[in-house]
């Protein structure tokens, strides 16, 4: 059965052998010949496949399938949401208390 949802991680935590992932994080690299984006939310960076391009220092939220090639994890996108009025400093505060209560 195909998993319908995604699982929010950070990226240091996503494996490549997922099946649906999401996270929030800023482009920090594009390359316009591959459309490929390196988004970073703070505890890594990862590559990913986009059907459009977006602007360097862009919030993003990133739902995708990833994927491991040549030992480098990519995150082939489902959907791309642009967060640009999300408060990104509140957002990682309320994933560290999470990891408090929850863990």
């Amino acid at each position: 059965m195909k998993q319908n949802y995604s699982i929010e991680k950070e990226i240091r935590e996503i494996r490549g052998d997922e099946t649906l992932v999401s996270f929030v994080g800023v482009v920090v690299s594009i390359d316009p010949s591959t459309y490929m984006l390196i988004v970073d939310d703070g505890t890594g960076a990862v590559s990913v496949s986009s059907d459009n391009l977006y602007d360097m220092e862009k919030i993003l939220r990133v739902v995708g399938s990833p994927y491991k090639e040549g030992g480098q994890i990519i995150v082939d996108s489902e959907i791309i949401q642009d967060f640009t009025d999300f408060n990104l400093d509140l957002f990682r505060k309320v994933q560290q208390i999470e990891k408090e209560v929850y863990q």
